[in-house]
Protein backbone atom coordinates (compact mmCIF):
# COMPACT_ATOMS: atom_id res chain seq x y z
CA UNK A 1 0.00 0.00 0.00
CA UNK A 2 1.41 3.90 -0.85
CA UNK A 3 0.88 5.91 1.90
CA UNK A 4 -2.28 7.73 1.46
CA UNK A 5 -3.62 3.91 1.47
CA UNK A 6 -2.52 3.22 5.00
CA UNK A 7 -5.26 3.87 7.66
CA UNK A 8 -3.82 6.16 10.36
CA UNK A 9 -5.79 6.60 14.08
CA UNK A 10 -4.85 8.52 17.18
CA UNK A 11 -6.73 7.92 20.53
CA UNK A 12 -6.46 9.03 24.13
CA UNK A 13 -4.89 5.77 26.46
CA UNK A 14 -6.34 7.31 29.13
CA UNK A 15 -6.71 4.78 31.99
CA UNK A 16 -3.63 3.28 31.09
CA UNK A 17 -2.39 0.16 28.71
CA UNK A 18 -2.58 -1.98 31.42
CA UNK A 19 -6.82 -1.54 31.83
CA UNK A 20 -7.84 -4.34 29.70
CA UNK A 21 -11.00 -3.37 28.58
CA UNK A 22 -8.98 -0.15 27.47
CA UNK A 23 -6.64 -2.72 25.90
CA UNK A 24 -9.84 -4.64 24.57
CA UNK A 25 -10.60 -1.93 22.88
CA UNK A 26 -7.76 -0.57 20.97
CA UNK A 27 -7.75 -4.05 19.55
CA UNK A 28 -11.39 -3.46 18.77
CA UNK A 29 -10.52 -0.08 17.02
CA UNK A 30 -7.62 -1.85 14.90
CA UNK A 31 -9.71 -4.69 13.56
CA UNK A 32 -12.88 -2.81 12.85
CA UNK A 33 -11.04 -0.21 10.94
CA UNK A 34 -8.33 -2.21 9.78
CA UNK A 35 -5.52 0.19 11.16
CA UNK A 36 -1.84 0.21 10.33
CA UNK A 37 -1.06 2.72 13.21
CA UNK A 38 -2.41 3.86 16.24
CA UNK A 39 -0.70 6.53 18.01
CA UNK A 40 -1.82 6.87 21.76
CA UNK A 41 -1.74 9.21 24.08
CA UNK A 42 -1.84 9.07 27.70
CA UNK A 43 -0.46 5.40 28.10
CA UNK A 44 0.22 6.02 32.19
CA UNK A 45 3.20 3.17 31.52
CA UNK A 46 6.87 3.61 33.55
CA UNK A 47 10.18 1.31 32.57
CA UNK A 48 8.92 -0.56 35.79
CA UNK A 49 6.34 -1.95 33.48
CA UNK A 50 7.63 -4.37 30.56
CA UNK A 51 5.84 -3.82 27.08
CA UNK A 52 5.86 -7.73 27.06
CA UNK A 53 3.34 -7.67 29.45
CA UNK A 54 0.65 -5.45 27.92
CA UNK A 55 -2.05 -6.99 25.88
CA UNK A 56 -1.54 -5.63 22.14
CA UNK A 57 -2.44 -7.65 19.11
CA UNK A 58 0.74 -9.95 18.12
CA UNK A 59 0.79 -8.64 14.64
CA UNK A 60 1.43 -5.01 15.88
CA UNK A 61 4.62 -3.67 17.31
CA UNK A 62 4.16 -1.13 20.58
CA UNK A 63 7.06 1.47 20.96
CA UNK A 64 6.78 3.79 24.15
CA UNK A 65 7.80 6.76 25.54
CA UNK A 66 7.14 6.78 29.28
CA UNK A 67 7.07 10.03 31.16
CA UNK A 68 10.16 10.24 33.27
CA UNK A 69 9.48 9.18 37.35
CA UNK A 70 5.58 9.41 36.76
CA UNK A 71 2.70 7.12 35.97
CA UNK A 72 1.25 9.64 34.34
CA UNK A 73 1.29 10.91 30.69
CA UNK A 74 3.47 9.24 28.11
CA UNK A 75 2.74 8.27 24.73
CA UNK A 76 2.82 4.68 22.53
CA UNK A 77 2.74 3.90 18.56
CA UNK A 78 1.22 0.65 17.73
CA UNK A 79 2.54 0.05 14.52
CA UNK A 80 1.76 -3.27 12.21
CA UNK A 81 4.31 -5.64 11.37
CA UNK A 82 3.40 -5.48 7.93
CA UNK A 83 4.90 -1.96 7.74
CA UNK A 84 8.43 -1.43 7.24
CA UNK A 85 9.44 1.10 9.50
CA UNK A 86 13.02 2.06 11.63
CA UNK A 87 13.04 3.50 14.58
CA UNK A 88 14.51 7.36 14.35
CA UNK A 89 15.86 9.46 17.05
CA UNK A 90 16.08 12.98 17.34
CA UNK A 91 18.56 13.64 19.92
CA UNK A 92 17.10 17.11 21.33
CA UNK A 93 18.43 18.29 24.40
CA UNK A 94 14.77 19.74 25.07
CA UNK A 95 13.66 17.89 28.15
CA UNK A 96 9.47 17.08 29.25
CA UNK A 97 9.09 15.87 25.42
CA UNK A 98 7.23 12.61 24.52
CA UNK A 99 7.55 11.56 21.44
CA UNK A 100 8.15 8.61 19.28
CA UNK A 101 9.56 8.79 15.39
CA UNK A 102 9.93 6.21 13.01
CA UNK A 103 10.53 6.45 9.23
CA UNK A 104 8.09 4.25 7.03
CA UNK A 105 11.04 2.82 4.90
CA UNK A 106 8.80 1.91 1.26
CA UNK A 107 7.74 5.29 1.26
CA UNK A 108 10.18 7.44 2.98
CA UNK A 109 7.55 9.31 5.55
CA UNK A 110 8.81 10.29 8.86
CA UNK A 111 5.84 10.10 11.45
CA UNK A 112 6.08 11.87 14.89
CA UNK A 113 3.36 10.21 17.90
CA UNK A 114 3.48 12.60 20.34
CA UNK A 115 1.35 13.90 23.55
CA UNK A 116 1.75 17.65 24.84
CA UNK A 117 0.76 17.76 28.70
CA UNK A 118 -0.29 21.21 29.85
CA UNK A 119 1.47 20.80 33.07
CA UNK A 120 4.50 18.73 31.65
CA UNK A 121 5.39 20.98 28.49
CA UNK A 122 5.26 24.32 28.17
CA UNK A 123 4.00 25.16 24.16
CA UNK A 124 6.68 27.41 23.80
CA UNK A 125 9.23 24.10 24.28
CA UNK A 126 6.80 21.81 21.77
CA UNK A 127 7.40 24.30 19.47
CA UNK A 128 10.92 24.97 19.70
CA UNK A 129 10.94 20.51 19.43
CA UNK A 130 9.12 21.17 16.19
CA UNK A 131 11.57 23.31 14.90
CA UNK A 132 14.03 21.30 15.90
CA UNK A 133 12.87 18.20 14.16
CA UNK A 134 11.92 19.87 11.41
CA UNK A 135 15.03 21.56 10.72
CA UNK A 136 16.89 17.95 11.54
CA UNK A 137 14.74 16.39 8.52
CA UNK A 138 15.04 19.34 5.91
CA UNK A 139 12.51 19.19 3.56
CA UNK A 140 11.60 15.60 4.22
CA UNK A 141 7.61 14.13 4.39
CA UNK A 142 6.38 14.59 7.95
CA UNK A 143 3.31 13.61 9.75
CA UNK A 144 2.97 14.71 13.58
CA UNK A 145 0.29 12.40 14.69
CA UNK A 146 -1.11 13.69 18.81
CA UNK A 147 -2.58 15.91 21.03
CA UNK A 148 -1.34 18.97 21.61
CA UNK A 149 -3.62 19.99 23.98
CA UNK A 150 -3.99 23.38 22.61
CA UNK A 151 -7.86 24.85 21.77
CA UNK A 152 -8.10 25.27 17.75
CA UNK A 153 -11.35 27.17 18.40
CA UNK A 154 -9.71 29.79 19.94
CA UNK A 155 -7.47 31.57 17.30
CA UNK A 156 -6.91 34.79 19.14
CA UNK A 157 -5.35 32.49 21.60
CA UNK A 158 -1.50 33.19 21.93
CA UNK A 159 -1.16 29.57 22.21
CA UNK A 160 -2.74 28.82 18.92
CA UNK A 161 -1.37 31.43 17.41
CA UNK A 162 2.17 30.28 17.54
CA UNK A 163 1.34 26.95 16.83
CA UNK A 164 -0.27 28.22 13.61
CA UNK A 165 3.02 30.44 12.98
CA UNK A 166 5.09 27.29 13.31
CA UNK A 167 2.27 24.63 10.99
CA UNK A 168 2.33 27.72 8.41
CA UNK A 169 6.21 28.08 8.65
CA UNK A 170 6.48 24.31 7.62
CA UNK A 171 3.58 23.92 5.26
CA UNK A 172 1.82 22.01 7.51
CA UNK A 173 -1.76 21.37 7.32
CA UNK A 174 -4.29 19.70 9.94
Amino acid sequence: KQWYQRRVAITAGQGGLLNVSKSNELTQLIRDHKLDLLSLNETNLNDSIHTSTINIPSSFDLIRSDRPNSTRGGCGLMISRKLAYAELKMDSKLTNIEAIWIKLKNCKINICSFYRSEKFCSVDNFIDYMNFCMKKLNGKKVVWIGDINIDQNNISSTQYKKLDKTLKCYNLVQ
